[in-house]
């Protein structure tokens, strides 16, 4: 299965230099040059930030481009390109400072100005970014000086600074350079070649489909990052990366998948990060398609799959069978009553379908006013747990009469596909919002091209819901709201959510100044603290 979208910029803290590094590099001294190498099977597909809305380009942009705030592993907002914010008393309206040494790449001082850009882009229908309902509850965003942006909220929404202002798709844009086009003609234009960026590193070369050259921006507001160059290599399957792992052709990847991690996790070149991770897997259901848009059908589908042989066997208990739109690693909002819901029951599976008229036919299968019960279930190609998660999922079902076949489609294509609603169920995940607000993939708001709610799902008792987890300021009832909402969730399917995974990665020793206890729950998060790193001469 994919894993997810990472929403925020994924940079890193190099403030503290050697005294902040491991201790089994402390003795140390760092030193500047060198190439981190990352392997990846889903690179990005675009180089303009507020574009990002795959795991490849959420994970290769973070270290292109810097936003106000940014999120360290333990999800703590900490100022960025913002070196100070205030929100008013009535939380509608928060006020930030910008850093007046900032510069873009081509030595063009960052001001407010390039922040309000980014929100015009962004809510110009022209331009359908994929992140444009995020700003449905912003009234206004204005430049009141060169270096203080001001935000007026429609409503309150406790989720602002880190799920929208925290968020890789509202970076700052550059003006002077995407103001001379037309914003419909943004998302088709190669901008690669002179790429303008704010952050740690700068793009030297974009192979599409085969890798990314990044270089430091020794400009960087923060000071230049120790490491001179990080190459990011596009592979066709996780074994393949696999492989180029096992050989030392990159140093990480973006996550391990099962197999990679019961083959590297005892490898003494590396070092290992095993943490909950920020995302789930899932099933993602198009309520376009009538006969998943019964949510009887859906129910019979969770009591069909057999999750716990799924954690346990093909995930070699790596994975935890949960129902739930928010994360594990979201400890606080995490309801655990959702591990327990819709354990394996094949017989109240074939209950539930026979009392909502669908009966078995001599075929296996069955049918119901002249139809087969059957959809088409999608995979991204080159992942072989996907294919074995896939082939369980499937004996499941027909157990009791359902009939799916796969598909399998390129990564990008995949994401395309999705967004045109041009699917019946795609299994994958979603997750690293660092705050586990589901609004941008449950609510109604979120249909796309305004959002990530591919499956078209409206329910205004969700909305509800959302909204009033947005608006409340305390956690403790923020938690509450989230624990009807996961009943709701549960209730209601409206994704079929099958387990909560770790995330697992490794991290070649070459690389010093890495420290697995930070690495957090996501690529970007182990990401955080990269400009510390170093590799010895």
């Amino acid at each position: 299965m994919r894993s997810l979208y990472a929403r925020a910029a994924s940079l890193a803290l190099c403030a503290a230099l050697a005294s902040s590094l491991t201790p089994g590099a402390a003795s140390a001294k760092p030193v500047y040059g060198g190439q981190l190498r990352v392997g990846a099977v889903a690179a990005a597909d675009t180089v303009l930030s507020l574009f990002a809305h795959t795991e490849g380009s959420a994970n290769d942009l973070g270290f292109l481009y810097d936003g106000l705030v940014n999120l360290d592993p333990n999800f703590k907002v900490v100022p960025w390109l913002a070196q100070s914010w205030e929100i008013s008393k009535d939380g509608l309206t928060y006020t930030f400072h910008l850093r007046k040494n900032a510069k873009w790449s081509d030595g063009t001082p960052l001001t407010a100005d390039d922040q309000v850009f980014e929100y015009e882009l962004t809510t110009n229908p022209a331009v359908a970014a994929p992140y444009k309902a995020d700003y449905d509850g912003v009234a206004s965003v204005k430049a009141p000086d060169k270096y203080t942006v001001v935000y007026r909220l429609k409503q309150p929404n406790s989720t602002f600074l880190s799920s929208v202002v925290g968020g890789l798709p509202h970076a700052p844009l550059p003006r002077h350079i995407y103001g001379k086009v037309a914003p419909g003609q943004l998302k088709n234009t190669d901008f690669s070649q002179h790429l303008v960026t704010s952050g740690g590193y700068t793009l030297k070369e974009w192979r599409h489909d085969d890798h990314l050259l990044l270089t430091s921006n020794r400009a960087w507001w923060h000071g230049r990052p120790f490491i001179d160059e990080i190459y990011i290599k596009e592979y066709e399957s996780n074994p393949a990366a696999l492989i180029a792992l096992q050989h030392g052709d990159v140093d990480t990847t973006y996550f391990l998948g099962t197999p990679a991690w019961l083959a590297l996790k005892d490898d003494p070149r590396y070092n290992t990060v095993h943490n909950p991770a920020d995302q789930f897997n899932q099933y993602v259901v198009n309520m376009k398609n009538p006969i998943l848009a019964d949510v009887q059908v859906r129910r019979a589908i969770m009591y069909a799959y057999d999750r716990k042989t799924e954690a346990e066997k093909l995930f070699h208990g790596q994975d935890v069978p949960a129902v739930s739109p928010i994360p594990w690693a979201q400890k606080w909002a995490f309801d655990p009553d959702t591990e327990k819901a819709y354990p394996y029951d094949p017989k109240k599976a074939a209950q539930i379908l026979d009392a909502d008229g669908w009966k078995m036919g001599s075929d296996g299968y069955r049918h119901k006013n002249g139809k087969t019960l059957q959809f088409i279930t999608g995979e991204i190609a080159g992942s072989d747990v996907a294919i074995k998660d896939f082939e369980l999922f499937q004996a499941n079902l027909k157990s009791v009469g359902i009939k799916t076949d796969p598909t399998s489609l390129e990564f990008n294509v995949y994401y395309q596909k999705e967004q045109a609603g041009d699917f019946d169920l795609d299994g994958g995940g979603f997750g690293g919002g660092a705050d586990p607000d589901p609004f941008i993939f449950l609510s109604s708001k979120a249909f796309p091209p305004n959002g990530l709610n591919y499956g078209r799902y409206a329910n205004p008792e969700m909305d509800r819901l959302i909204d009033a987890g947005r608006r409340e300021t305390d956690q403790a009832k923020r938690a509450q709201i989230y624990k009807q909402l996961q009943k709701l969730f549960v209730d209601q399917l409206p994704t079929l959510v099958d387990v909560m995974p770790y995330y697992r990665n490794v991290m070649n020793k070459r690389i010093l100044g890495f420290d697995p206890k930070r690495a957090g729950s996501q690529f970007s998060s182990m990401m955080f603290y990269e400009p510390e790193w170093y590799i010895a001469p």
